[in-house]
């Protein structure tokens, strides 16, 4: 009898072990080929590096599963089947609107959390409750551009250039041109379609409306080709782009035509304050030796870090693995302090309670001898 007892302690402790050490898998759907390979791949660092920092929980190691959705809508529908297929916790990406809102749909529908990592269209958390984002949303982001344009750098006629087959540049621009409408300017909106590398149509048209600034909404990989063809076609007003624009594409591809370029996008170290700005500077510190030949470290990369942070911090309050109990965890999650900011869900949308935007600015060549650099000017939060 007691060689039988002894026999069960130790298969129970046995057991145990293999529970306590099977893996927390997380799924991970980024656009790591295509358009948007290179901030895709910017995102996936941010994560990884994020797990350096926290490879654990609940005594259970973290593994990614990681999907390219070769930025395409098929592509990122693909992705959510697969993870659904693996019993993922949570789901982080996409990046961009257009894949993050197609890979919404059917894990809203499978009850699988997904927080998209930089997605900024409105759309996108109201398909369900198990969606979130780490971004704030283009409302903010295309009135605070429209308000810079107009209140400091005096403009009362704009051109805006907008993606018509991209959710997140086709309503950005719509943002952009309502508020700077609302106070009291003219614009007018080109359209261009993914891929275009031939603007001459739409320069065409933006002669003779004697614009003071353009709005760029669209992403690197087609603004490379536009800035130069504005530039040496005589458009010498200041360009602001966003987000997107906040990719080493641009000022790689499109060279000179992109010094004095200003865009907005995630805020970061220099707008932080306080122990945010502190905590910013560690993860950059550490991003520097996990990836120390990386092109970029941008918002970006930070908005993955805090996806997978807030998603693994749910896992830790909920103690459990359960999909409800981690969706009632994130749902309430209150001021965690991530590397971009404290991050709020109760009481949102999906969408953070406050969220800092900043203003940056491209030098090419860059200041410092570099082929180009970018700097930091300010920073407004959603809640000022």
């Amino acid at each position: 009898m007691k060689k039988m007892l002894a026999l069960l302690v130790t298969l129970g402790a046995l057991l145990g072990v293999s529970t306590a050490q099977e893996p927390v898998t997380i799924g991970v759907n980024l656009e790591l080929s295509g358009r948007f390979a290179t901030i895709g791949t910017s995102t996936l660092q941010g994560i990884e590096t994020a797990l350096e920092e926290r490879a654990t929980v609940d005594g259970r190691p973290i593994e990614l599963s990681i999907c390219d959705n070769q930025t395409t809508p098929e592509g990122s529908i693909n992705c959510a089947a697969r993870f659904v297929d693996e019993g993922v916790v949570g789901v982080l990406g996409s990046i961009s609107t257009t894949m993050s809102i197609a890979a919404a749909n059917p894990l809203q529908e499978a009850g699988v959390i997904m927080i998209s990592t930089s997605s900024t269209n409105p759309a996108t958390t109201q398909i369900g409750d198990h969606i979130f984002r780490m971004a704030y949303t283009d409302d903010f982001q295309g009135k605070v551009a429209a308000r810079h344009a107009v209140n400091e750098l005096g403009a009362e006629r704009a051109i805006v250039f907008r993606q018509q087959d991209d959710d997140y540049s086709f309503g950005l621009a719509g943002f952009f041109a309502d508020e700077f409408e609302a106070l009291g300017g003219e614009t007018i909106t080109l359209d261009f379609v993914a891929n275009t590398v031939d603007f001459s149509a739409q320069i065409n048209d933006a002669r003779g409306f004697d614009a003071d600034v353009i709005y760029y909404s669209g992403f690197c990989a087609e603004g490379a080709s536009l800035m130069p063809q504005l530039r040496q076609q005589g458009f010498d007003q200041q360009i602001l782009g966003a987000d997107a624009s906040d990719d080493s594409q641009c000022p790689t591809g499109g060279g000179e035509a992109f010094d004095g370029y200003l865009l907005t996008g995630f805020g970061g170290p220099e707008v932080l304050s306080g122990d945010a700005a502190a905590r910013a500077e560690d993860f950059a510190s550490l991003f520097d030796v996990v990836f120390p030949d990386a092109p970029d470290f941008n918002g970006f990369t930070l908005a993955g870090a805090d996806s997978f942070n807030v998603l693994v911090q749910a896992i830790d309050d909920a103690d459990s693995t359960d999909g409800d109990a981690v969706l009632e965890a994130l749902q309430n999650l209150e001021g965690y302090p991530g590397v971009s900011g404290e991050i709020t869900y109760a009481g949102t949308d999906g969408t953070p309670a406050d969220r800092t935007i900043a203003f940056f600015q491209y030098a090419v060549p860059g200041e410092d001898g570099s082929e180009w650099s970018k700097a930091s000017l300010f920073g407004v939060g959603t809640g000022e």
